[in-house]
């Protein structure tokens, strides 16, 4: 979200795309959700079948526009539109786009920044970074960079301070070594808090975590 203000807030002629990567539950969905809350984005997620046509037809569809009468005439009004108010979009899953045969839709991402401005921010995998970099004429452009890690115990302790129960130092210790994933952590939790007011457990330390079998719903 601190990208995302310092790509605001920059000269209305200077480059405003960026990037966040990691892996898988790292909290990336979870940040794209509250920005897009916050701010009228365009969310986008990218698929292994998009063509410049389907973009095009996706963009206008959430920006209210026809999307009849070819590719050309849908890029003309999409310019228009984010020319005339402004949006941000957020292309989520970048990663389906950054192979030689999508060239040319991460070509039109970068048109439809430089001819409006606006901001574009893409998010991908661990790996993307480095799929980007291929595309030189792209990441030139790319002025923000939010790199996605494993979470470390101060997150964890803030995290787990949202729960509807007390979670103990010494659960919190168990989860730092076992689950360094926030969208793991946050199933645990969910199931955990469900045990505990069937259970009236106002507070978890790692024994009660054990002995609720919180680990084991699910399997077979």
């Amino acid at each position: 979200m601190e990208s995302f203000a310092r790509l605001k807030n920059l000269p209305k002629t200077a480059p405003k795309i960026g990037l966040g990567f990691g892996n898988f539950g790292l909290g990336k969905t979870f940040a794209l959700e509250r920005i897009t809350a916050n701010e009228n984005v365009v969310l986008m997620r990218a698929a292994q079948v998009w063509s410049k046509k389907s973009v095009l037809e996706q963009l206008c569809g959430e920006l209210g526009l026809a999307t009849t009468d070819g590719p050309a005439r849908m890029y003309d009004r999409a310019v228009d539109e984010l020319r005339r108010e402004p949006r941000p979009i957020i292309i989520d899953e970048v990663d389906a786009i950054l192979r030689g045969d999508k060239y040319t839709v991460l070509e039109l991402f970068r048109d439809i920044h430089d001819e409006t401005g606006i901001i574009v921010f893409m998010i991908g995998m661990e790996e993307a970074n480095a799929k980007l970099k291929r595309h030189r004429h792209y990441y030139s452009r790319v002025v923000e960079f939010v790199e996605f890690k494993v979470i470390g115990k101060d997150d964890l302790e803030k995290f787990c301070e949202l729960s509807d129960i007390k979670i103990m130092p010494c659960l919190i210790d168990y989860f730092v070594t076992k689950y360094p994933n926030i969208r793991q952590i946050r199933v645990l939790l969910i199931r955990l808090e469900d045990a505990a007011k069937r259970n009236t457990i106002k507070e978890c330390d790692e024994a009660t975590f054990r002995k609720l079998g919180i680990e084991n719903v699910g399997r077979e």
